[in-house]
């Protein structure tokens, strides 16, 4: 296989634009113009004309891999040098695509570890196209089940200016990663509100230090922009539509989600923290400067068998904060959704055996009770420390038409209350729970029965691989002052949680249970000074990725959020 390989030639910067319109994106995936483009970029039917430029931006002693040759840009080519190129890439290369749009037989893989049988990690890669409008990789060929990209095991990735179509599962998937850049990526399914379209768009996992950043992603059946179980996060300024969530972090430490747009999906921006196992649950997220407008498609997630899948997202909703901690939302405008602007929730109603009462009879920690093991683990159904503040709410009253399974009776219940489901609606359930007093099956009885339980198993070395962990049972089953649920400020709207928090206006039935209470506007979530509650203030998250620090105020200072105070 041959690869044009140029070697210590000067730095040349690329006549890249430095942002592309979403009409761009939309010449050939979702119809439209691109007055960017010069005529001859476009053939006669609107496709991007095969073109080939490799310019070389390399260091001095890096290489720069230019796929494909002027007169042999065939799909066979192109995809047969980019596996070659991804297979034997070393430090510092920079693999330029060309121009246009070409089918590709198989998933690109790199791993970092064991590029050429390398004992060092192979990083630094850059992956390079001529922009998200024009060079375009389309994976409708591949094998059932393919990833367009799956990239793991490196460090200080850059992946810009080009489009992953049609792939069969996900577009852009960075797992065990440090550094990573996606820059004017687009990920498009070009068939709308399709189960059948891929899982996730741009997809890192288990990854330290994420920037992705002016990017385009649309029609995922899951996810269009997923960071998940990762720490050192700055989404910003990308647009998602049409996907079933527009852009989620979940499981996730230190984000921040800004300047972005998320319409015409099922759910705009989530923030879940789900029971997965392996010691990694969110906190400090904030979401900001955000434009979320008519997210009110249809959800065609399939229903994987997860409680905590996104199949659960109601449709028409702006925001959802689900079973997380340490959640700041604010300056965003939320516009014209017609279940509810944002939603906030505990576990209980994805799946209410997070309540179950523990199991004396256990012999292993997974018999304990449903969630024991993920408890022990670390995770909590709870929400808290959840502050939101200064945003934009507002919907017309004609587009309100609530549905959604996972608040099927909450929105029965507002219906024979003879009230609207609130703009801001917070099940209430956590902090209910933890006023149910001790003996009475609450959340105290739940962390005091699995810590009892899960201590006499390991003595009794019925789980002899299992570490010695303990729930912290006043944290996991009370609230403390910066524990709580705040919103203020956001417009004239309402909002109340279902289950009243004020334990004057909590009920319960004849075996004991609580009940809700319907209001459009209760004090749930008033946190004055006076209160004792206190409202939870977020952190700048920065990425720094080789050796460059990237976030709100770092690189970028454009947001009145985001100039220094000494500035």
């Amino acid at each position: 296989m041959r690869h044009r390989i140029k070697m210590n030639l000067p730095l040349v910067k690329l006549g890249l634009a430095s942002a592309i319109a979403v009409a761009a994106v939309s010449m050939t995936g979702c119809g439209g113009s691109n007055d960017s483009e010069s005529a001859s970029d476009i053939n006669a039917d609107g496709s991007v004309v095969d073109r080939f430029e490799c310019i070389d931006s390399s260091t001095a002693g890096s290489r720069v891999i230019c796929i494909g040759v002027a007169d042999d840009l065939t799909d066979a080519t192109v995809s047969s040098e980019l596996v070659s190129a991804l297979n034997n890439a070393q430090s510092g290369d920079t693999i330029v695509l060309p121009q246009g749009r070409f089918n590709m037989s198989t998933e690109l893989t790199f791993n970092g570890d064991n590029s050429l049988g390398q004992s060092e990690m192979v990083e630094g890669l850059t992956i390079r196209g001529a922009g998200m409008d024009k060079t375009i990789l389309d994976f409708t060929d591949s094998a059932a089940g393919a990833d367009g990209f799956f990239i793991t095991n490196t460090k200080d990735i850059v992946m810009e200016d080009f489009g992953v179509y049609e792939a069969p599962n996900n577009a852009v998937k960075l797992k065990s990663t440090d550094g990573i850049i996606l820059r004017r990526v687009a990920t498009v399914w070009e068939t709308d509100y399709q189960s059948t379209n891929g899982a996730y768009g741009l997809y890192p996992v288990e990854t330290t230090n994420v920037l992705i950043e002016d990017c385009y992603v649309k029609g995922s059946a899951d996810a269009g922009v997923y960071v998940g179980q990762s720490s050192n996060i700055v989404v910003r300024n990308s647009t998602a539509e049409k996907n079933v969530a527009g852009i989620e972090i979940e499981n996730s430490t230190n984000a921040d989600v800004y300047g972005n747009t998320a319409t015409g999906n099922t759910a705009g921006i989530l923030v879940f923290d789900l029971p997965i196992g392996n010691g990694l649950y969110g906190s400090n997220v904030r979401v900001f400067n955000n434009i979320v407008v008519e997210n009110n498609a249809v959800n065609f997630a399939t229903d994987s068998g997860f409680a905590g899948g996104v199949h659960i997202a109601p449709p028409g909703t702006g925001m959802i904060i689900l079973a997380t901690s340490n959640v700041e939302i604010f300056d965003n405008t939320i516009t014209d959704h017609r279940t509810t602007s944002i939603a906030l929730s505990s576990y209980v109603l994805p799946d209410d055996k997070v309540l179950e009462a523990p199991s004396a009879g256990a012999t292993n920690y997974g018999e304990i009770a449903t969630y024991a093991p993920q408890y022990l683990d670390g995770w909590s159904p709870l929400v808290r420390s959840i502050n939101i503040h200064d945003n934009a709410i507002s919907n017309t009253d004609l587009i309100y038409a609530p549905e959604g399974s996972l608040i099927e009776e909450i929105i029965l219940g507002y219906t024979y209350s003879g009230l609207k489901v609130p703009e801001i609606l917070y099940d209430g359930l956590g902090e209910v729970m933890a006023q149910i007093p001790l003996g009475s099956g609450g959340l105290t009885d739940i962390a005091t029965g699995i810590n009892a339980i899960a201590a006499g198993l390991r003595t009794a070395t019925a789980e002899p691989a299992e570490p010695a962990l303990a729930l912290d049972v006043a944290a996991f089953s009370s609230y403390a002052a910066g524990d709580y649920v705040c919103a203020a400020n956001n417009g004239d709207i309402t909002q109340s949680a279902v289950f009243p928090t004020n334990p004057a206006n909590l009920t319960f039935d004849a075996s004991g249970n609580p009940e809700p209470a319907f209001f459009q506007t209760d004090d749930s979530m008033t946190c004055a000074e006076n209160s004792g509650k206190v409202a939870f203030i977020g952190t700048a998250a920065a990425a720094t990725i080789a050796g460059v620090v990237y976030g709100c105020g770092e690189d970028d200072k454009t947001s009145e959020h985001c100039l220094p105070a000494a500035e």
